[in-house]
């Protein structure tokens, strides 16, 4: 089954743009329904299930280029939960970081 981009974009909430943006990245790939640059896109179901995968490693704070370079969605589990628990480190240093700033910021 095909989706096209439209359907996609509905589904995940996100810009008709946002879905190009990642195939002009290389993220998805999209067939065309003929050979003319003008036919519709359609994208797989494994496409559809990379783009979730791409939109939920955003929203945890990967950059497209950590996504696209693989380490991310196709690396063993062992190098994903090490790669995550890197990027809580990271985000938890960033929370302390800004506590502290808030505690400075509230005793002037």
């Amino acid at each position: 089954m095909g989706y096209s981009i439209r359907q996609l974009a509905d589904e995940f909430g996100v810009s008709l743009r946002t879905i190009r943006f990642y195939e002009q990245r290389g993220l998805v790939q999209a067939s065309r329904t003929s050979k003319f640059a003008t036919a519709p896109r359609v994208y797989s179901e494994e496409q559809k299930a990379r783009l979730a995968e791409i939109l939920d490693l955003t929203k945890m704070g990967f950059t497209l280029t950590e996504i696209g370079t693989g380490d991310i969605s196709s690396a063993q589990y062992e190098q994903q939960l090490s790669f995550c628990l890197s990027k809580i480190s990271e985000l938890e240093a960033s929370v302390s970081l800004i506590k502290k700033r808030l505690a400075t910021l509230r005793s002037v």
